[in-house]
């Protein structure tokens, strides 16, 4: 069984976020399990950073997980004035 991870988007977000979250998870599993993890850091003026990952685990059948990051900046520009 294979499948399809596919992602279609335009987005635009304007958006100022102030999260203080704590999370204790216990999990046990027999059978499946999936994972995906994806970080992306854009440092300095021009950035922009983007992650996105799925995970699909169905019982008795089985798991798969997918991960995509993406970081880009426009760099320094270092002019010489004599």
């Amino acid at each position: 069984m294979t499948f399809d991870v596919s992602f279609l988007k335009n987005v635009n977000v304007r958006e100022n976020v102030d999260i203080d979250k704590s999370i204790d998870v216990r999990a046990y599993v027999v059978g499946n399990s999936a994972l995906a993890n994806a970080t992306a850091d854009a440092i300095g003026p021009n950035s922009t950073t983007e992650t996105l990952t799925q995970t699909t685990a169905v019982q008795g059948v089985g798991s798969s997980s997918v991960s995509e990051s993406l970081s880009a900046t426009n760099g320094a520009h270092f002019v010489w004035h004599h």
